[in-house]
């Protein structure tokens, strides 16, 4: 007996097709929430204010500092470029021997990383800018650099300081480098 052909033919409506469509919409979402947790924004963000000198005092991201109204000041402010990461945690590491219980380390690509360092000040009362000054710079993996900024002196008043650093490309609109970006220190001028 010759074996016959067996044709068979699937026949989708309106509202299968959209339950179906509704489920692969649904299992990509998940899927890019899931994934989302193991992609670090450290990942292409290998720069970071490293530390900050306001008049030869030390001072951290978020600090508040007093400030004498009446000289010009010096600013220090040290960037490095990581050698690489860490992954789930996200954690910024500049050695590669610091690995977190559970983290797994990944290098980034080695090579040159031109940047802008920016330092901006403005009122923190009116939210109107004060100064804003630049350096440019270029690192290797696992190297630091430090800026040296002699700003202007203020008048008394609260000020923020924040600390930026951008690609050399800003002038045509630029990008974040570093994963701490936008960090700042309160100043209070009397």
């Amino acid at each position: 007996m010759p074996s016959e052909q067996v044709v068979y033919t699937i026949v989708i409506d309106g509202k299968r097709l959209l339950a179906i469509s509704l489920v692969i919409a649904t299992i990509i979402s998940f899927a890019s929430i899931y994934v989302s947790g193991y992609i670090t924004q450290e990942k292409s963000l290998p720069l970071h204010g490293k530390s900050v000198l306001i008049n030869g005092t030390p001072a951290n991201f978020g600090d508040t500092m007093p400030l004498n109204a009446s000289a010009p000041f010096p600013v220090k402010f040290t960037v490095e470029f990581a050698e690489g990461y860490f992954t789930p945690y996200g954690a910024y590491y500049a050695s590669p021997y610091q690995a977190p219980p559970g983290g797994y380390y990944a290098l980034f690509p080695s090579g040159t990383q031109s940047h802008r360092a920016i330092l901006q000040i403005y009122n923190n009362i009116t939210f109107s800018a004060v100064e804003l000054v630049t350096q440019a710079g270029s690192l290797q993996p696992g190297g630091t650099i430090t800026y040296d900024f002699n700003l202007n002196p203020l008048t008394p008043g609260e000020y923020i300081l924040k600390f930026m650093i951008w690609s050399d490309w800003i002038s045509q609109g630029g990008s974040r480098v570093a994963d701490n970006s936008g960090s700042y220190v309160k100043l209070v001028v009397s």
